[in-house]
C-alpha cells in the first residue's frame, strides 16, 4: 500500500524531534516503537520509505503513516521532509553523505534502485497534490501572454532555468536565461521590461537576489513565476504565482526533479494557447537543423528540399 498521503497541509512542521517527545505518551505501542526509532536514527529513518521502516521493525507501513499522522503530520512523505529540513540545520552535507553511503552498502544495485525510484516517485506524487489546479492556470496565462519570458536559478536550479527557457523558445515564445550572482546579477535584470515575466527557482534556499528581482519586477510591471519549497510562505505575497515542488528529503533525488516535470506540463499546457505558432516553431527549428546537418558547401538534395516543401504546405 502506498504512503502518499492526500492534501499535506503543513508548510512549516516545525521540529520533529521536539514533536515526538512531546506526544510520545500518547501514541500506541506500535506507534511508539516507530517514533522512538526516528528518534535514535533521525538519519537513517530519513532514507527509509514507510515500508522499508516497517520491515525493520516488523510493522506494516500503516503503522508508519498511523504513527506520522498521531504526530501530527499528513502522512510519511510530510515527515521525512521535515525531518530532511531539519538535519539540513544540524548535519553538515560530509555527514549526511557518510550516513548515505553507510545505510544503504549492503543493498544490492537492485534494491538500490528501487530506493532511488521510490523516493522521486513519492516526490512527483506529492508535487501533482501541491500544485493547485488554478494556480498552474495562472501560470500558463503569465507565460502565454509575456513579451519576454526571464528564467532564473542559482547553482543546480540554473539547470531548470535553461531546460523552461529553451522549451519556452521552441514554442515560439521569447525567452531566455538570466545569469550571474552579486552585481553580475544586475545586468540581467536590466533586461526585464513591462510586460515581461520573470521565473525564478528556488527549491531549498533563499538568497538576495531573488529579493531585488522581485523587487525590481514589481518596480517595472513585470509579472513574477516561483517554483519553490518551503519558501511558498516566504514569497506567496511578493509573487503572482507560486508552483509549489516537494524537495528531497533524504538527498537521494536531484533538485530539479519535480520542478522539471512541472516544466513539461506548463510547456505542453502553453502550446494549446496558440499551437499554430507552436507548429510553426517546430517546423522552422527542424529546418535549421537540417541545414546543420549538410556539409559546407553542399547543396540540398532532392528529399530535403520536398520535406522541407511538404512541411510549409
Amino acid at each position: 500500500m502506498s504512503d502518499l498521503e492526500q492534501d499535506p497541509q503543513l508548510d512549516n512542521p516545525g521540529d520533529v524531534l521536539t514533536r515526538i517527545n512531546e506526544r510520545l505518551a500518547g501514541l500506541t505501542a506500535a506507534e511508539t516503537k516507530v517514533a522512538q526509532y526516528i528518534a535514535a536514527q533521525p538519519e537513517q529513518a530519513l532514507l527509509m520509505s514507510a515500508v522499508q521502516l516497517g520491515e525493520v521493525l516488523g510493522a506494516s507501513d500503516m503503522t508508519v503513516v498511523r504513527t506520522a499522522r498521531s504526530l501530527g503530520y499528513t502522512g510519511w512523505p510530510e515527515l521525512r521532509r521535515a525531518l530532511g529540513s531539519q538535519l539540513a540545520l544540524t548535519v553538515s552535507p560530509a555527514k549526511r553523505l557518510s550516513t548515505r553511503l553507510t545505510v544503504t552498502k549492503r543493498e544490492s544495485h537492485g534494491s538500490l534502485l528501487d530506493i532511488v525510484f521510490e523516493e522521486a516517485r513519492e516526490r512527483l506524487a506529492t508535487s501533482r497534490n501541491y500544485v493547485d489546479t488554478e494556480e498552474f492556470s495562472r501560470a500558463v496565462r503569465l507565460v502565454s501572454a509575456a513579451g519576454t519570458v526571464h528564467a532564473f536559478g542559482v547553482g543546480v536550479s540554473a539547470v531548470s532555468a535553461e531546460y523552461l527557457a529553451v522549451k519556452l523558445l521552441r514554442r515560439g515564445i521569447s525567452a531566455r536565461k538570466a545569469q550571474g550572482m552579486g552585481f553580475a546579477f544586475a545586468d540581467s535584470l536590466l533586461g526585464l521590461r513591462a510586460g515581461d515575466l520573470l521565473v525564478a527557482f528556488a527549491p531549498g534556499s533563499e538568497f538576495s537576489e531573488l529579493d531585488v528581482a522581485f523587487l525590481e519586477a514589481r518596480r517595472l510591471g513585470v509579472s513574477t513565476l516561483l517554483f519553490t519549497d518551503k519558501y511558498r510562505d516566504t514569497y506567496v505575497d511578493r509573487v503572482d504565482c507560486v508552483i509549489r515542488t516537494a524537495s528531497s528529503a533524504g538527498g537521494l533525488t536531484g533538485e530539479n526533479l519535480p520542478a522539471m516535470v512541472a516544466i513539461d506540463a506548463l510547456v505542453l499546457a502553453v502550446g494549446h494557447v496558440d499551437p499554430d505558432t507552436a507548429l510553426a516553431t517546430s517546423r522552422r527549428l527542424n529546418k535549421i537543423r537540417r541545414a546543420l546537418r549538410r556539409q559546407p558547401g553542399a547543396t540540398k538534395s532532392k528529399t530535403t528540399a520536398q520535406d522541407e516543401e511538404n512541411e510549409t504546405a
